[in-house]
């Protein structure tokens, strides 16, 4: 839900910082190499948010010379990722093709009844890259903080908006509903995230789980943070108090879930074929934390405000499993959302 333009211009390949000297001279390294160069699946058009995270990538690769082989991007749009995943896995055990990952990976086969079911146990998981957190944002001609927010929703149905239906937002403000003992909330689409903070600031909607890029052009004017979907506090928003502070959800498990660690908040990682060898994996999760490590990366999370995590394939793969499962419990169980028929549930 980042203005990606905006954030392609500032912090692409023309605006990232040198990353330090052992980075730039060492390249990543592991038994194996690729031996031809390396397809980028993207599930979004051009411009969208997954091609915005993979061409950066790429860009920062490119750079400092981190692969013997280019790397390339294809734009493979459609059923919300279905035809990108259905193309990867269609690609196993061939190392040279890989796909930036975000939420739709895991919603969108427990909704669609394609190969792909789960991706953790059906693709590879190579590297978690970054956490987007999640903050409620409201106008402050409205609300001035939780309590008033939370009088108004447990009193009305207030509407919230978002950018998909049944994807990573629209869950994250289920939880809210349900944590908090609102009324049910109207939940309006919106194309893109900058169209869900101009629905907030202009009045039409009531609240939003934007990530910060997106909002800050409204800020503080049109558009305040009022709960971090945290254990604690964001260093861009020391201000505002976690909703573990809150109590929101204290003594049920929708605190966790609203967590940005152990919640449903959106991933950012890189995905391969399955039939992958241990040290193909390895060349990539080497090839990655070295991107990660680089300033050019560090700034970017940190002038967007995202969490500056890392998982190499193994502990990606572990959390990958907690959080299709969570995802499986809160949609299916407490939201009542119909999934894909043949489902195995775990």
């Amino acid at each position: 839900m980042i203005h990606w333009k905006a954030a392609a211009y500032r912090f692409g390949m023309a605006g990232v910082v040198l990353a330090t000297a052992s980075l730039i001279s060492e390249p990543a390294s592991a038994q194996w190499q690729p031996e031809r160069p390396i397809e980028f699946i993207i599930q979004t058009s051009p411009g969208g948010g997954s091609d915005v995270y993979a061409r950066m990538w790429i860009g920062i690769i490119e750079k400092h010379k981190l692969s013997p082989v280019p790397i390339t991007p294809v734009n493979m749009p459609g059923g919300a990722g279905a035809v990108a995943l259905n193309h990867l896995l269609n690609q196993k055990g061939d190392p040279h093709y890989i796909s930036p990952t975000l939420n739709s990976v895991v919603t969108t086969p427990l909704q669609q009844q394609i190969p792909v079911m789960y991706p953790s146990s059906d693709l590879t998981p190579l590297a978690l890259m970054t956490i987007d957190p999640f903050l409620l944002w409201v106008n402050p001609s409205k609300y001035k903080s939780w309590d008033d927010f939370h009088k108004a929703c447990k009193e009305n149905r207030l509407s919230a908006t978002g950018t998909g239906a049944r994807q990573e937002d629209e869950i994250q403000i289920n939880l809210i509903q349900h944590a908090a003992g609102c009324q049910p909330f109207r939940y309006v689409p919106a194309k893109g995230g900058g169209d869900v903070a101009s629905a907030v600031a202009g009045g039409h909607q009531d609240f939003n789980v934007n990530q910060p890029a997106e909002a800050l052009p409204h800020y503080p004017e049109r558009l305040i943070p009022i709960v971090a979907f945290a254990k604690e506090r964001l260093p861009a928003f020391k201000d505002v108090p976690t909703h573990w502070e809150l109590k929101i959800g204290e003594g049920t498990d929708h605190a966790e879930l609203l967590d940005l660690e152990t919640g449903l908040h959106q991933m950012r990682g890189i995905i391969g074929p399955p039939g992958m060898t241990d040290e193909q994996i390895q060349w990539y999760e080497d090839l990655w934390r070295k991107v990660h490590a680089t300033e050019d990366w560090q700034e970017f999370m940190k002038k967007t405000a995202q969490t500056p995590i890392f998982k190499g394939s193994k502990e990606y793969k572990e959390w990958l499993i907690k959080f299709e499962d969570n995802h499986v419990r809160m949609m299916q169980d407490v939201f009542k959302w119909d999934l894909r028929s043949d489902l195995k549930r775990r």
